[in-house]
């Protein structure tokens, strides 16, 4: 699986809690409320038990975190 499906997979069935739910790559997670403090923590520690990627603190910022593209294109240019 790659990276973005395991991404959109994750929060679809941890974060959003419902496997069935739509979430479009280019959606801002943030503003639609998909995202908030706990589920960007729950989120970069996936990323790093999942890919082995460690995400600086002073990289969970808005940017990285705005959609499934951002996070995945952040991601590949980062690490």
């Amino acid at each position: 699986m790659d990276r973005k499906t395991a991404l959109i997979e994750f929060i679809k069935n941890e974060v959003m809690r419902n496997k069935n739910a739509k979430l479009d790559e280019n959606e801002d997670l943030l503003s639609a409320g998909v995202l908030d403090s706990l589920a960007i923590l729950q989120l970069v520690a996936f990323i790093e038990d999942r890919f082995g990627i460690k995400i600086p603190d002073e990289e969970v910022v808005f940017e990285n975190f705005q959609s499934v593209n951002a996070l995945t294109s952040y991601l590949e240019n980062s690490h």
